[in-house]
């Protein structure tokens, strides 16, 4: 594992020495997760990254009951409308 070394903020250091106190964790354990957290793209290697939202709702999209993906949005398709 690499050591990196990084300048925090007064009021983010002592945030930081609270959270691990209160964990029982090494500050290093908590920064570790949270950038884990904050780049799920680039987590470790052979662990398959989590798909985003979009992504998982991508199958569902123009699946209303017409099944016309551009319904809301191609004037075609709203001509008539609130008439």
């Amino acid at each position: 594992m690499k050591t990196i070394t990084i300048k925090l903020p007064d009021f983010l250091n002592a945030s930081l020495d609270a959270t691990a106190a209160s964990r029982k964790q090494t500050k290093s354990a908590i920064v570790r997760d949270l950038l884990i957290a904050a780049m799920p793209a680039h987590s470790e290697p052979g662990k398959k990254a989590r798909p985003s939202l979009h992504e998982r709702l991508q199958k569902y999209q123009g699946a209303g009951a017409t099944g016309v993906k551009d319904l809301a949005s191609n004037p075609k398709h709203l001509s008539g409308y609130g008439r």
